[in-house]
């Protein structure tokens, strides 16, 4: 008898996570929605460092783990969707992860936003500021911790049921005083489109991408070929015509999270610091260049 399908109801398939299927499901015994992550036995040595990091982690603006445990079967659901099926094979295990369910990512809520007709909106600018600053907390919990997430984009940062963001998929994440690892790091795994261009890094690493979802949360890119042509530049510190002057605070913050050199780069508790004067600072909505 698989524990998943005695245990949890109503499952739905969200999509794919690093190294599993992610399911929407709820727990019977509470009522409660999980979301639970499913991970094939051949790449379980690779999801456990996910999971020994999310146990250490307890923030509002991380996303948060229950449980883990092992199951001789996997879950599809049948064609029709309407049911469900376990496919079992004595050689496979696999690992299943009880997390935090979240609605959905941050991706959907720029590309919501980017569809709207207004080219300036100070509900836009308000909220961006609200939710990066959650989004830094969260990276600055991280580093406190020791650890590089290494993986920070809009698709792996969440919208939880409070309404708080949340980081999610600690598929990569590594340890920043570890030496060893230091020596190993010749390889950046992030995603290109908003990877730190330094290859051997620090918790550094987390910043800059950063610098890129502020800008993508505060500026409006409808088309695809226009994100891709505004990021590109924006890697080289270029920015969009007139985004210094509708966003000349952000851009203080920004430009120098975008640097080159990550020494250069402020940490993330300077960058919450800086947020909280933005934010305590007068109508966001009249701020302009001086």
């Amino acid at each position: 008898m698989s524990w998943f399908t005695s245990d949890f109801d109503c499952i739905e398939n969200m999509g794919e996570g690093t190294y599993g299927q992610v399911f929407k499901a709820i727990e019977k015994l509470t009522g409660k929605n999980h979301a639970i992550k499913i991970v094939q036995c051949g790449d379980i040595e690779k999801a456990l460092p996910e999971v020994k990091t999310l146990i250490k982690l307890l923030h509002d603006n991380i996303v948060r783990y229950f449980t883990c445990w092992l199951e001789d079967s996997g879950y599809s659901p049948d064609e029709s969707g309407s049911s469900t099926q376990c496919s079992i094979n004595p050689s496979i295990r696999y690992l299943y992860i009880q997390l935090e369910l979240c609605d959905y990512t941050l991706r959907v809520w720029i590309d919501e936003k980017n569809e709207e007709k207004s080219l300036r909106d100070s509900k836009r600018r308000e909220e961006a500021l609200t939710k990066f600053q959650q989004i830094v907390r969260g990276v600055e919990y991280i580093h406190s911790k020791m650890l590089i997430h290494r993986d920070l984009k809009p698709a792996n940062i969440m919208i939880g049921q409070d309404g708080q963001l949340k980081i999610v998929d600690f598929g990569i994440v590594t340890y920043d005083n570890d030496a060893e690892n230091l020596r190993k790091r010749l390889m950046y795994k992030g995603n290109p489109s908003y990877m730190a261009p330094e290859q051997t890094y620090d918790r550094k690493v987390d910043i800059f991408p950063l610098g890129l979802i502020y800008s993508e949360l505060l500026w409006k890119m409808p088309t695809g070929h226009e994100k891709a042509v505004v990021l590109t530049d924006l890697r080289e510190q270029t920015f969009p015509k007139e985004f210094q002057h509708n966003f000349y605070h952000e851009y203080l913050v920004i430009k120098p999270m975008l640097c080159e050199k990550p020494e250069q780069r402020p940490e993330a508790s300077q960058l919450d610091a800086n947020l909280k004067e933005i934010s305590d600072s007068s109508d966001i909505e009249d701020m302009s260049d001086p």
